[in-house]
């Protein structure tokens, strides 16, 4: 078998692989007669009819397609042992060349390669704010503006108020005593008039609209127009049109906040007073930006570690992870009573482009987990395995609590060793980003290192157990002989070659 290799830009190997002849007729042999076995041809016993009979009968394609299963299987894994690279996964036949003799030409997706800079001298500076006054106001307006009634008032409209109008319009060029001119009648539109600053770009019935109601009252009468762009955005019956609005003012509201006191306070909350309100918000605001800064920072250092890094995946790795998020995503949505298809028509994109928004994270995910596991096995930090089985266990308790039983079945299935691995996974992927904060932040890091003592004792246990297999080797195994069916089948071959 001769074969020629090269490296792919997408971390792959391309393995042209010429393989002998007369195997590859033994294997159309062998297909023929796994083929044969399955259906009677007349005047043989089932799987004894001689080859050119079975080809007769099946075609020499349907042969040969057979054969290529098991002949690629069988050589598939002596191709690895040649080329001596450990694949992500399945390789993949790019083209069939020739079958006589027979080339293939194979990509193989490699192992992810890390290769580590000097991230032990990166230095940035952890930039954390304090929650402010104005932070929790904030928050308060909205707990207000939730609880907050719409009244009635007698005075001209204001920013801010909403003003019940119904409205009625048609082409300025039409005739306002045809009822068929009309393009609205009556149209029942409450309005709440924006602020100089806001956006009314989409405003409807025209952009600008709830502003040109400022000052109206109760019983007004308006006459707007509007010109309407000759755009196909625009609604055929407005299309480059003058529209006159007649705008009938009904009434006026505005929103009035409760005030803020104690009684408010017991209303939305198990809380007492203004101040305890005041004090819960501030913590849950320092939590949640602590995290965010916190997130903010290791992204910084993650990004720092990859400038000085180089990594390599093959694409088939981030197919696998895309494909992951939408199994997810659609597991999600039948939580909800949706399917993806669904989702689909509803956020109007196709599946294929839903896997290309997916890809960017999908990407970062993947090089981020690189790199964390990368430094921690050439840190081999000191992981607690008691801090892997305790969260394991408090995992069990929340989902099991005494059914004994269901945890039983639970620990005995394979699903439990996957969840040790999960935790186990999350519990190094936290202590090296721990270990990776505390060198960004110039801190100590001894502590997340384990003892040169305990290091010298897992070395001289490796040294051990490599003494005792060169003392005593493992016996080679010999060859395995041909089967009797295939001997069968070359002195058929012989037999039909000589008549």
């Amino acid at each position: 078998m001769k074969i020629e290799q090269s490296y792919l830009e997408e971390h792959q190997l391309e393995v042209i692989v010429e393989a002998d002849q007369e195997t590859f007729e033994k294997a159309k042999y062998l297909a023929a007669k796994e083929l044969s076995k399955g259906k009677k041809i007349p005047g043989y016993r089932p799987g004894k009819a001689p080859y050119h009979l079975i080809v007769n009968h099946f075609g020499e394609g349907a042969i040969i397609d057979h054969a290529l299963e098991h002949f690629l299987d069988d050589i598939y894994p002596k191709i690895l042992d040649e080329v001596e690279q450990e694949p992500y996964g399945p390789g993949q036949v790019k083209e069939i060349k020739s079958l006589e003799p027979p080339i293939f030409i194979f990509n193989i997706p490699l192992q992810p390669e890390v290769t580590l800079g000097d991230y032990r001298e990166i230095r940035i500076v952890y930039e954390q704010s304090d929650v402010s006054s104005d932070d929790v106001d904030k928050v308060i307006e909205r707990m207000l503006s939730q609880q907050a009634s719409v009244d009635t008032v007698e005075h001209p409209a204001e920013d801010g108020n909403l003003v019940d109008t119904s409205l009625d319009c048609y082409p300025a060029e039409g005739d306002p005593e045809d009822e068929d001119s009309f393009l609205l009648k009556n149209q029942p539109l409450p309005v709440m008039i924006k602020t100089k600053d806001e956006d009314a770009s989409k405003e409807w019935p025209f952009p600008g609209f709830s502003r040109q109601l400022l000052g109206v009252s109760a019983g007004d009468t308006l006459e707007l127009t509007h010109e309407f762009p000759d755009d196909e955005k625009v609604d055929e019956d407005y299309r480059g049109k003058e529209i006159l609005y007649l705008v009938s003012i009904e009434g006026i509201r505005e929103r009035v906040l409760p005030e803020l006191n104690d009684e408010f306070v017991k209303l939305i909350s198990d809380l007492e007073t203004v101040t305890e309100l005041k004090d819960q918000i501030q913590e849950e605001l320092s939590t949640q930006r602590e995290a965010e800064e916190e997130n903010t920072y290791i992204n910084q250092i993650l990004e720092e570690v990859l400038e000085g890094a180089d990594v390599k995946f093959p694409p088939q790795m981030l197919e696998s992870e895309i494909e992951g998020e939408v199994r997810e995503l659609e597991a999600r949505l039948k939580s909800q009573g949706m399917d993806l298809e669904m989702y689909l028509g509803i956020q109007d994109l196709e599946e294929e482009e839903l896997r290309e928004q997916i890809k960017p994270n999908a990407e970062k995910r993947i090089i981020q987990g690189l790199l964390i596991g990368k430094i921690s096995e050439e840190e081999d930090l000191d992981i607690d395995p008691e801090v892997i089985t305790g969260e394991f266990q408090s995992t069990l308790n929340k989902h099991f609590g005494d059914d004994e039983s269901g945890r039983t079945d639970y620990m005995n299935s394979g699903e439990s060793v996957a969840l040790l691995n999960r935790i186990s996974s999350q519990v190094i992927t936290r202590k090296t980003l721990d270990f990776l904060t505390a060198i960004a932040k110039g801190e100590d890091i001894s502590d997340f290192l384990k003892p040169e003592e305990e290091k010298e004792e897992e070395n001289e246990s490796v040294d051990s157990t490599d003494e005792e297999i060169g003392e005593n080797p493992p016996e080679k195994s010999s060859d395995p002989s041909p089967s009797e069916e295939e001997a069968e089948l070359d002195q058929e071959k012989e037999k039909e070659e000589q008549d």
